[in-house]
């Protein structure tokens, strides 16, 4: 008899635990359903060439991206996909390159 009543309450802790497995899954689901999920560019190229300041930029959808550096600032709008442009820069190389999206900001040093 001892061995049933052992069994049984092994058996309701499982099940117990079961339980509030799938309460804690529902209840993640439930907190994270309604959160905004953003589109984030990608910096792929950002190189000095001898004509100026060579980048390339990805994106899921259309994004409007300022370009500055320590001589001066471009503003460029990628329409979504693959961005390719070279920017005339007066002046010397410039150390630090950085690009301010809507939401988000990229620095990348050449």
């Amino acid at each position: 008899m001892h061995t049933l009543d052992l069994i049984s309450q092994v058996l309701f802790v499982g099940l117990m635990a079961m339980f509030l497995y799938v309460l804690f899954k529902r209840f993640v689901r439930m907190i994270s359903q309604d959160k905004i999920q953003g589109n984030y560019a990608k910096v792929v190229r950002c190189t000095w060439e001898e004509t100026g300041l060579s980048i390339a930029i990805e994106s899921d959808g259309p994004a409007s991206c300022r370009i500055s550096w320590a001589g001066g600032s471009s503003e460029i709008l990628c329409a979504g996909g693959h961005c390719a442009e070279t920017i005339n820069v007066d002046g010397d190389r410039p150390e630090e390159v950085t690009f301010t999206f809507d939401n988000q900001v990229v620095r990348r040093k050449l």
